[in-house]
């Protein structure tokens, strides 16, 4: 127990820190804060005279604000907290550290200057519980039976007890003879009556004590029968079977299993690698204009980059011109240069630097020329996720609510191999694919892990927990986390809930290697009136001069336009539409056999849904306009006469 006394913060000049008091709850406890203020005091106080906050541990250095007790901001509401009374308590604090905070309103340093506060903390535990032993009494004689009757005692109804469980009983009517039974002791009298306390161990709730008693009368008649003790709690939900006296009871103990979904979005994988400068002085009036190179950034092959390049210093220009090694020396690359501060250049694959000369100018002054490349490495990766919340003691979709037999049962999670009870600001557990943060009352949110590979969609993280009454009896259930990704069409098995998630009929059948039947191209005849054919795969056609297009009309898929050749000619376009996404893989081969005989380009279009794998070695080249539309140029490095120009904004790999 410890004292605050106001005047101290009263002391404190305006601008310090004020009056702080921090205290533990120990693990597998649960704490109750007590204030007490003087009578006096206590209007004072409901005036606003002090603020009182109450904070946990983060555990990082940080400090969370209690929400037990106070207005939802860690401020306590010492009206709601007193009432009449000039005590505060703050119940259920669980397991951690807490820091209290006291401060008071200047302009009522006078009327608080001899006020103080008694500040306790009672810790409780949540695992190890003390019980008073219960009392019963009754007669065995009088009282009525299982069958609902009472004895027979015989037709002088002079029966007596002479014997329990082989013990002889006191035939004095005043003194009461003690049996011991396995969870209580029983005082009998000769005429029946008793009294039966139980030993008090909450391991004992649902036991059954049992007494066989046998009756004697004076003429030498006997009976014998049984007297059943039941050890029960009002903290506890106990079962008993009213048929069968002889049955323990069971406890209304029953932990479920949940299931809850974590949808993710997969994005291309970006590396954003760190920006270098290259710094020198450009040339005066009678300087030489000279190159100067930065740094050599690679990309590999089959991924694509950008290289932002931002110039800063001298107002002369600046020429920066993109250079490529080709084995032998560097050499420009076509059309790829810029004289303005910014540019963004795209790169294939290949080794690349920048040139930089600048112009002479009166006077040399400094130029920075700060490069920063963007790798886009064509893998697909979880992108940026949002935590899913749920009960776990509580009904879902898939599961009824727990049963938790006593108002005094603990829940604990698997952490490292053991059992923890959540603290206050729960307990954090690492799975295979997120992180769990559990709660005492059984509130979760679970995060998937960002950035985690394509490969985690499908997969199942899995969470024990346990429920432990105050008798000892324990369920254990485990919370499954699905990780999911919108318009996946997986298949979940809600009987297996730990199986990962497989591809539906129609997802699977998105592959038109796998099934033609949901591939659907729309063939495009002469001029642009696209005519949907709306048939079960690729049909052959072959056109006639003019703009021919092919129009995916399916869903979500992968095309290699390989499986095209044969089944159609003369085309111009590709469109992947606008609704669907869809992976194009596309060669030299497929663009050499679609196209028409004297035709070296063909256009892909699309939006930022779609992307292209090129196979074989390709060139980015630059962006260019066609009907309104942007493309990036492509050109094969096998047969450099052959483009191919992609819409902006799909994603090529």
């Amino acid at each position: 127990m410890s004292v605050l006394r106001l005047a101290d913060i009263l002391g404190i000049p305006v601008g310090t820190p004020p009056a702080v008091q921090t205290f533990t709850v120990a693990n597998d406890t649960e704490g109750t804060l007590n204030l007490t203020f003087k009578q006096a005091d206590v209007l004072s106080l409901l005036n606003g005279g002090v603020t009182v906050r109450l904070e946990v541990s983060d555990g990082a250095g940080g400090w969370k604000p209690v929400q037990e007790g106070s207005n939802g901001a860690g401020l306590l509401d010492l009206l709601g907290l007193l009432g009449s009374s000039t005590t505060a308590k703050v119940e259920g604090l669980a397991a951690g550290q807490y820091r209290l905070t006291m401060d008071i309103n200047p302009s009522l340093l006078a009327v608080l200057s001899g006020a103080s506060a008694v500040v306790s903390v009672t810790n409780e535990s949540q695992v190890d519980f003390t019980a008073t032993g219960g009392v019963v009494e009754g007669n065995v004689i009088t009282d009525n039976g299982v069958s609902g009757i009472p004895d027979s005692t015989g037709t002088g109804a002079d029966a007596t007890v002479n014997t329990v469980n082989g013990e002889a009983v006191n035939a004095d009517p005043a003194v009461g003879t003690v049996v011991t039974g396995l969870y209580g002791a029983l005082t009998i009298f000769a005429d029946g009556s008793y009294t039966y306390t139980s030993n008090g161990n909450p391991a004992d709730i649902g036991k059954l004590d049992a007494f066989v008693y046998q009756l004697t009368t004076p003429a030498g008649g006997t009976a014998t029968a049984t007297l059943y003790v039941r050890t029960d709690s009002t903290d506890s939900t106990v079962v008993w079977d009213p048929a069968n006296p002889t049955a323990p009871g069971t406890g209304e103990l029953l932990a479920t299993d949940d299931i809850d979904t974590a949808q993710v979005d997969l994005v291309l994988q970006v590396i954003n690698s760190p920006s270098t400068a290259t710094n020198y002085t450009g040339p005066g009036i009678g300087g030489t204009v000279t190159e100067h190179f930065g740094q050599t950034v690679t990309v590999e092959a089959g991924m694509t980059a950008e290289l932002f390049v931002n110039r800063t210093g001298s107002s002369a220009t600046t020429t920066i011109v993109l250079q490529k090694f080709n084995g032998t020396t560097w050499v420009n690359e076509p059309g790829q240069s810029t004289t303005d501060a910014t540019h963004t250049f795209t790169l294939g694959a290949g080794d690349y630097r920048l040139s930089s000369s600048t112009a002479k100018v009166l006077v040399g002054t400094a130029v920075s020329v700060v490069q920063t490349l963007a790798t886009h490495t064509g893998v697909e990766i979880t992108g940026p996720t949002i935590a899913v919340t749920g009960n776990v003691l509580a009904a879902g979709d898939h599961s009824v609510a727990d049963s938790q037999g006593s108002s005094l049962t603990v829940l604990s999670v698997l952490v490292d191999g053991a059992y923890v009870v959540p603290g206050q600001i729960g307990t954090v557990v690492q799975g295979d694919f997120g992180t769990l943060t559990i709660q005492g009352n059984g509130d979760y949110s679970y995060k998937p892990t960002e950035g985690g590979a394509s490969t985690n969609i499908g997969q199942v993280d899995s969470f024990s927990y346990q429920l432990t009454t105050p008798s000892g009896q324990m369920d254990t259930a485990t919370l499954y986390i699905r990780i999911d990704s919108p318009g996946s069409g997986l298949v979940w098995d809600d009987a297996n809930p730990g199986n990962p998630g497989t591809d539906s009929p129609g997802f699977a059948a998105a592959s038109v290697v796998d099934d033609s039947s949901q591939a659907k191209l729309t063939e495009v005849a002469d001029g642009t009136d696209p005519i949907a054919t709306h048939d079960t795969g690729f049909v052959a056609v072959h056109e006639a001069d003019g703009s021919d297009t092919q129009v995916w009309e399916g869903g979500d898929a992968s095309i290699n336009l390989h499986l095209l050749i044969g089944n159609a000619s003369n085309v111009e376009s590709i469109d992947l539409n606008d609704f669907s996404a869809v992976d194009l893989t596309v060669s030299l081969e497929d663009l050499v056999a679609l196209t028409s005989t004297g035709t070296d380009r063909l256009f892909i279009q699309g939006d930022d849904e779609d992307s292209v794998q090129l196979t074989g070695n390709w060139t980015v080249g630059s962006t260019q306009l066609e009907n309104g539309q942007e493309y990036v140029v492509y050109t094969s490095q096998e047969d450099e006469t052959h483009q191919l120009w992609v819409q902006s904004g799909i994603n090529v790999v």
